[in-house]
Protein backbone atom coordinates (compact mmCIF):
# COMPACT_ATOMS: atom_id res chain seq x y z
CA UNK A 1 0.00 0.00 0.00
CA UNK A 2 3.06 2.74 1.21
CA UNK A 3 4.78 0.98 -2.39
CA UNK A 4 1.28 1.98 -4.02
CA UNK A 5 0.77 5.42 -2.76
CA UNK A 6 4.73 6.73 -3.26
CA UNK A 7 4.58 5.88 -6.91
CA UNK A 8 1.45 8.18 -7.34
CA UNK A 9 3.38 10.47 -5.32
CA UNK A 10 6.38 10.08 -7.78
CA UNK A 11 4.16 9.90 -11.14
CA UNK A 12 1.97 13.05 -9.55
CA UNK A 13 5.39 15.15 -9.05
CA UNK A 14 6.60 14.54 -12.37
CA UNK A 15 3.44 15.41 -14.17
CA UNK A 16 3.81 19.07 -12.02
CA UNK A 17 7.15 19.11 -12.95
CA UNK A 18 6.65 18.53 -16.57
CA UNK A 19 3.77 21.34 -16.69
CA UNK A 20 5.94 23.45 -15.28
CA UNK A 21 8.79 22.88 -17.71
CA UNK A 22 5.97 23.42 -20.86
CA UNK A 23 5.30 26.78 -19.19
CA UNK A 24 8.66 28.12 -18.72
CA UNK A 25 9.32 26.97 -22.12
CA UNK A 26 6.41 28.27 -23.50
CA UNK A 27 7.24 31.92 -21.96
CA UNK A 28 10.68 31.83 -22.88
CA UNK A 29 9.71 31.00 -26.56
CA UNK A 30 6.86 33.67 -26.33
CA UNK A 31 9.26 36.24 -24.95
CA UNK A 32 12.01 35.51 -26.90
CA UNK A 33 9.69 35.60 -30.75
CA UNK A 34 8.68 38.72 -29.07
CA UNK A 35 12.20 40.47 -28.86
CA UNK A 36 12.82 39.84 -32.68
CA UNK A 37 9.17 40.89 -33.39
CA UNK A 38 9.25 44.48 -31.78
CA UNK A 39 12.82 44.27 -32.81
CA UNK A 40 12.08 44.67 -36.19
CA UNK A 41 8.95 46.97 -36.24
CA UNK A 42 11.69 49.22 -34.14
CA UNK A 43 13.64 48.62 -37.07
CA UNK A 44 11.28 50.03 -39.99
CA UNK A 45 9.91 46.69 -40.99
CA UNK A 46 6.14 46.64 -42.29
CA UNK A 47 6.05 43.61 -44.14
CA UNK A 48 2.51 41.81 -43.84
CA UNK A 49 4.53 38.68 -43.88
CA UNK A 50 5.61 39.11 -40.04
CA UNK A 51 1.96 39.15 -38.80
CA UNK A 52 -0.03 35.66 -38.73
CA UNK A 53 -2.48 36.05 -41.86
CA UNK A 54 -5.58 34.45 -40.05
CA UNK A 55 -5.03 37.37 -37.39
CA UNK A 56 -5.52 40.04 -40.03
CA UNK A 57 -7.93 38.39 -41.55
CA UNK A 58 -10.20 37.91 -38.58
CA UNK A 59 -9.46 41.35 -36.91
CA UNK A 60 -8.87 43.57 -39.80
CA UNK A 61 -9.63 47.08 -38.17
CA UNK A 62 -5.48 47.06 -37.88
CA UNK A 63 -3.08 46.24 -40.83
CA UNK A 64 0.21 44.06 -40.22
CA UNK A 65 2.15 47.63 -40.98
CA UNK A 66 -0.10 49.64 -38.34
CA UNK A 67 0.56 46.92 -35.56
CA UNK A 68 4.42 47.62 -36.46
CA UNK A 69 4.53 51.15 -36.64
CA UNK A 70 2.79 51.44 -33.17
CA UNK A 71 4.51 48.79 -31.19
CA UNK A 72 7.77 50.86 -33.19
CA UNK A 73 6.90 53.59 -31.12
CA UNK A 74 8.15 51.82 -27.97
CA UNK A 75 10.82 52.43 -26.74
CA UNK A 76 12.15 48.95 -26.41
CA UNK A 77 14.16 48.87 -23.08
CA UNK A 78 11.12 50.23 -21.32
CA UNK A 79 8.71 47.15 -21.76
CA UNK A 80 7.73 45.33 -18.48
CA UNK A 81 6.29 42.25 -19.47
CA UNK A 82 3.26 39.69 -17.10
CA UNK A 83 2.58 36.33 -17.22
CA UNK A 84 2.82 34.62 -20.41
CA UNK A 85 -0.43 33.43 -20.53
CA UNK A 86 -1.41 29.79 -22.63
CA UNK A 87 -4.84 30.22 -24.62
CA UNK A 88 -7.11 26.87 -26.10
CA UNK A 89 -8.78 29.92 -28.28
CA UNK A 90 -8.66 33.40 -29.23
CA UNK A 91 -12.16 34.99 -30.21
CA UNK A 92 -13.99 31.89 -32.67
CA UNK A 93 -10.95 30.94 -33.77
CA UNK A 94 -9.19 27.70 -31.18
CA UNK A 95 -5.51 26.38 -31.55
CA UNK A 96 -2.07 27.25 -29.09
CA UNK A 97 -2.68 30.94 -28.68
CA UNK A 98 -0.49 33.01 -26.29
CA UNK A 99 -0.83 36.17 -24.51
CA UNK A 100 1.51 38.78 -22.80
CA UNK A 101 0.96 42.53 -21.76
CA UNK A 102 3.36 45.06 -20.83
CA UNK A 103 3.67 48.21 -19.89
CA UNK A 104 5.74 50.26 -21.53
CA UNK A 105 6.90 54.12 -22.84
CA UNK A 106 6.60 55.52 -25.82
CA UNK A 107 9.88 57.55 -27.39
CA UNK A 108 7.84 60.64 -25.99
CA UNK A 109 7.97 59.58 -22.87
CA UNK A 110 4.14 58.69 -22.26
CA UNK A 111 3.24 55.24 -20.74
CA UNK A 112 1.81 53.01 -23.00
CA UNK A 113 0.10 49.56 -22.09
CA UNK A 114 0.47 46.88 -24.98
CA UNK A 115 -0.95 43.71 -25.82
CA UNK A 116 0.33 40.85 -27.82
CA UNK A 117 -1.40 37.68 -28.88
CA UNK A 118 0.85 34.63 -30.61
CA UNK A 119 -0.37 31.37 -32.39
CA UNK A 120 1.94 28.84 -32.78
CA UNK A 121 1.11 26.84 -36.20
CA UNK A 122 3.21 23.14 -36.72
CA UNK A 123 5.52 24.51 -33.55
CA UNK A 124 6.35 27.88 -35.66
CA UNK A 125 5.25 31.24 -33.69
CA UNK A 126 3.80 34.29 -35.10
CA UNK A 127 2.19 37.38 -34.25
CA UNK A 128 -1.44 36.90 -34.37
CA UNK A 129 -2.86 40.16 -32.84
CA UNK A 130 -1.07 43.32 -31.53
CA UNK A 131 -2.95 46.42 -29.64
CA UNK A 132 -1.50 49.38 -27.44
CA UNK A 133 -3.13 52.48 -26.11
CA UNK A 134 -1.99 54.46 -29.25
CA UNK A 135 -3.60 51.41 -31.61
CA UNK A 136 -7.05 52.09 -29.95
CA UNK A 137 -6.50 55.84 -29.98
CA UNK A 138 -6.45 54.63 -33.96
CA UNK A 139 -9.61 53.05 -34.12
CA UNK A 140 -11.43 55.85 -32.15
CA UNK A 141 -10.37 58.17 -34.12
CA UNK A 142 -11.30 55.90 -37.38
CA UNK A 143 -14.79 56.24 -35.46
CA UNK A 144 -15.16 59.47 -34.06
CA UNK A 145 -17.13 59.39 -30.92
CA UNK A 146 -20.46 61.22 -30.34
CA UNK A 147 -20.68 64.09 -28.64
CA UNK A 148 -21.41 64.00 -24.90
CA UNK A 149 -24.76 64.13 -25.17
CA UNK A 150 -25.47 61.85 -27.71
CA UNK A 151 -23.27 59.24 -26.44
CA UNK A 152 -24.87 55.89 -26.04
CA UNK A 153 -24.01 54.47 -21.70
CA UNK A 154 -23.17 51.00 -23.27
CA UNK A 155 -21.34 52.35 -25.84
CA UNK A 156 -19.27 54.44 -22.93
CA UNK A 157 -18.99 51.35 -20.65
CA UNK A 158 -17.61 49.15 -23.35
CA UNK A 159 -15.24 52.24 -24.42
CA UNK A 160 -13.98 52.07 -20.81
CA UNK A 161 -13.40 47.85 -20.36
CA UNK A 162 -11.17 47.81 -23.73
CA UNK A 163 -9.29 50.76 -22.13
CA UNK A 164 -8.50 48.39 -19.31
CA UNK A 165 -8.87 45.48 -20.97
CA UNK A 166 -7.30 45.75 -24.57
CA UNK A 167 -7.58 42.30 -25.44
CA UNK A 168 -11.34 42.55 -25.09
CA UNK A 169 -11.38 44.70 -28.09
CA UNK A 170 -11.54 41.64 -30.32
CA UNK A 171 -15.65 41.03 -29.10
CA UNK A 172 -18.19 43.85 -30.57
CA UNK A 173 -20.14 45.95 -27.91
CA UNK A 174 -24.00 44.55 -28.33
CA UNK A 175 -26.64 46.50 -30.17
CA UNK A 176 -30.45 46.35 -30.80
CA UNK A 177 -30.55 42.76 -28.51
CA UNK A 178 -32.48 42.54 -25.41
CA UNK A 179 -30.76 40.75 -22.49
CA UNK A 180 -32.39 38.15 -20.77
CA UNK A 181 -31.81 34.51 -19.23
CA UNK A 182 -31.95 33.30 -22.60
CA UNK A 183 -28.89 34.79 -23.92
CA UNK A 184 -27.19 35.48 -21.74
CA UNK A 185 -23.69 33.71 -21.75
CA UNK A 186 -22.54 33.87 -17.82
CA UNK A 187 -22.48 35.93 -15.12
CA UNK A 188 -22.42 39.71 -15.10
CA UNK A 189 -19.10 41.48 -14.17
CA UNK A 190 -18.02 44.48 -12.70
CA UNK A 191 -16.70 46.94 -15.64
CA UNK A 192 -13.45 47.36 -13.53
CA UNK A 193 -13.29 43.72 -12.51
CA UNK A 194 -13.75 41.72 -15.88
CA UNK A 195 -12.05 38.21 -15.59
CA UNK A 196 -10.51 37.90 -19.38
CA UNK A 197 -9.93 33.98 -19.37
CA UNK A 198 -13.80 33.81 -18.24
CA UNK A 199 -14.55 35.90 -21.27
CA UNK A 200 -12.92 33.94 -23.64
CA UNK A 201 -14.52 30.92 -22.55
CA UNK A 202 -17.79 32.58 -23.06
CA UNK A 203 -16.97 33.39 -26.43
CA UNK A 204 -15.92 29.89 -27.34
CA UNK A 205 -18.84 28.06 -26.37
CA UNK A 206 -20.89 31.02 -28.35
CA UNK A 207 -19.22 31.70 -31.88
CA UNK A 208 -19.10 34.85 -33.69
CA UNK A 209 -22.40 36.21 -32.24
CA UNK A 210 -20.68 37.02 -28.72
CA UNK A 211 -21.10 40.30 -27.76
CA UNK A 212 -20.77 42.74 -24.51
CA UNK A 213 -23.25 44.22 -23.19
CA UNK A 214 -24.46 46.69 -19.92
CA UNK A 215 -26.53 45.87 -17.23
CA UNK A 216 -26.74 48.56 -14.92
CA UNK A 217 -23.02 49.02 -14.19
CA UNK A 218 -22.11 45.56 -14.56
CA UNK A 219 -21.16 44.07 -17.90
CA UNK A 220 -23.01 41.13 -19.28
CA UNK A 221 -21.85 38.55 -21.83
CA UNK A 222 -23.91 37.33 -24.56
CA UNK A 223 -25.04 35.23 -27.12
CA UNK A 224 -27.68 36.46 -29.35
CA UNK A 225 -29.70 33.63 -31.29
Amino acid sequence: MGLHRTTWLVVLCCCASACVDKQARNTQQSLAFLDGWFAKASAGARDDELCHGLGTLKHPQVSCADMLKHAGNIEPSSRTPGPVNARDCFGDVCGEFFEVDFNSVDLAGNEVRESAVLKRDDGVLRLYWYRSDTVLEQLRAANPAPSEEEKDPQQVAYDEVVARYPALYQYPPCYGVHVSSSNLAGKLMPKDAMDEDVINEYAASCGDNFCLALVGNKIAPLCPN
